[in-house]
C-alpha cells in the first residue's frame, strides 16, 4: 500500500518527517527553489546550498540543512535523492523512496537547457507529483535557440534604430538567464536593484556573469537594460526616453505579456515546461499515478483522456490509497537534458 498523500500546507506524505514546499510555516520543509511562492519562513528547511543562499536574503534566521544533488540520503524512514529541475540556480526535484514506493516531486521544472544551471533530469517512479503551469495544448514554445535568437535580434534592431533595448523578466532566475545570454553575445548590460542583488548571489555560486551597473547610475549608450517587470511601472524608469521593451515569459505565447506590463513585444522565454514537454516528461518517468499542481484541473483531465491515472491536487486533497501498480525499478534512470531540444 503506498503512503497517504495530503495537500493542505504544501505536500505531506505519510511517514515523511518534512513537508514539500509548504505554503505556510511548517516545522520542517523541503524547499525546491528560492522563488517566493515556494520558499516560505519555516522552523527549518532542507534545500540545496544555492537555494539556501538566496533563501537567507529573506529569512536569515531560519536553520537550514544543505543537501547535495544526485546522492541518495537516508532521512528517517525514507531514502531521498535531489536531482536537477533546470528551473533556476539551485532548483531541484526530489525522489522519495518510502514504504516500497518511489515518489517524485518535480517542483517547477524547465526542459530546455538553462544556461545558468544544470540541465533537468528525470527518474522512473511509481507516483509523480508534477508542476503543470502550462498544461494546456495552446502552450507550445519554440525551440530555445530560436527564442534566444529572437531576443538577440530584438536587441540589435532596437539599437540600430536608436532605442534603448529593455528586457523585462522576473528578478530571480529569468533575469540572470537573460543577462548571461546578452553577455555571451558581447552586449553590455545594466540592471535594476532587484536584478543586481540576485546577480551577486549567482556570481557567488560560481555562475559566470560579469558585473552589472544600475541603469540609473551609468550611461546607457550601447547598453541593454534588464529589469524585473515591476520596474516598468517605476516613474524614473518611465522617464527614460527612446526605449523599446520586450517581456520574457511563457505567458507571451498566449498574448498576456503586453497586456500585463505594457511592453512593446513579448517572447516565450520560459523557465517551465510547455504542454508537449510535460507529456514527454511523464513518458520518461513511467508513473502509475500522477498528481498535478499549479493550474486548474484541466491538465489532469487531459491526462485521464490519454489513459493516465491522474488527479489534480486541490486544497484539502487526500489520496484515496488505491493500489498503485509496481514498476520495474531495475531499469536505469533517465537523464533528459538537451534531448528535449527535439520537441
Amino acid at each position: 500500500m503506498p503512503p497517504l498523500i495530503k495537500y493542505d500546507n504544501g505536500i505531506e506524505i505519510e511517514g515523511l518527517d518534512f513537508h514539500l514546499d509548504a505554503h505556510r510555516r511548517a516545522e520542517c520543509s523541503f524547499v525546491s527553489h528560492a522563488h517566493s511562492d515556494h520558499a516560505r519562513k519555516h522552523g527549518r528547511i532542507l534545500a540545496t546550498a544555492e537555494t539556501i543562499l538566496m533563501y537567507r536574503r529573506r529569512f536569515p534566521g531560519v536553520p537550514t540543512r544543505a543537501l547535495p544533488m544526485n546522492r541518495r540520503i537516508k532521512l528517517g524512514d525514507a531514502t531521498i535523492e535531489l536531482f536537477p529541475s533546470g528551473h533556476m540556480l539551485g532548483a531541484v526535484q526530489i525522489l522519495i523512496e518510502i514504504k516500497r514506493t518511489r515518489i517524485v516531486y518535480t517542483g517547477d521544472f524547465k526542459v530546455y537547457p538553462n544556461i545558468t544551471c544544470p540541465p533537468m533530469e528525470s527518474r522512473r517512479c511509481d507516483i509523480l507529483i508534477m508542476e503543470s503551469t502550462y498544461g494546456d495544448p495552446m502552450y507550445s514554445f519554440p525551440p530555445q535557440n530560436e527564442v534566444y535568437s529572437r531576443i538577440v535580434g530584438f536587441v540589435k534592431r532596437a539599437q540600430s534604430d536608436g532605442y534603448i533595448p529593455v528586457l523585462a523578466g522576473y528578478a530571480m532566475g529569468k533575469a540572470q538567464e537573460a543577462v548571461c545570454l546578452l553577455q555571451q553575445h558581447g552586449f553590455k548590460v545594466a540592471v535594476d536593484k532587484a536584478v543586481n542583488d540576485i546577480n551577486h548571489l549567482y556570481r557567488a555560486s560560481g555562475v559566470k556573469m560579469e558585473s552589472t551597473d544600475h541603469y540609473l547610475h551609468t550611461s546607457l549608450d550601447d547598453k541593454v537594460v534588464v529589469v524585473c517587470p515591476q520596474t516598468l511601472r517605476n516613474e524614473q524608469f518611465r522617464a527614460l526616453r527612446r526605449k523599446r521593451s520586450l517581456f520574457l515569459s511563457g505567458w507571451s505565447q498566449g498574448g498576456r505579456g503586453k497586456n500585463n506590463f505594457s511592453t512593446d513585444l513579448g517572447v516565450p522565454l520560459s523557465d517551465h515546461a510547455d504542454f508537449t514537454q510535460l507529456i514527454a516528461y511523464i513518458e520518461s518517468c513511467s508513473p502509475r499515478k500522477i498528481y498535478t499542481l499549479h493550474v486548474e484541473a484541466k491538465f489532469a483531465h487531459i491526462l485521464r483522456e490519454m489513459g493516465y491515472d491522474a488527479e489534480y491536487l486541490h486544497k484539502g486533497f487526500r489520496s484515496d490509497q488505491s493500489p498503485v501498480r509496481p514498476i520495474d525499478i531495475t531499469q536505469p534512470n533517465v537523464a533528459i537534458g538537451t534531448n528535449f531540444e527535439l520537441f
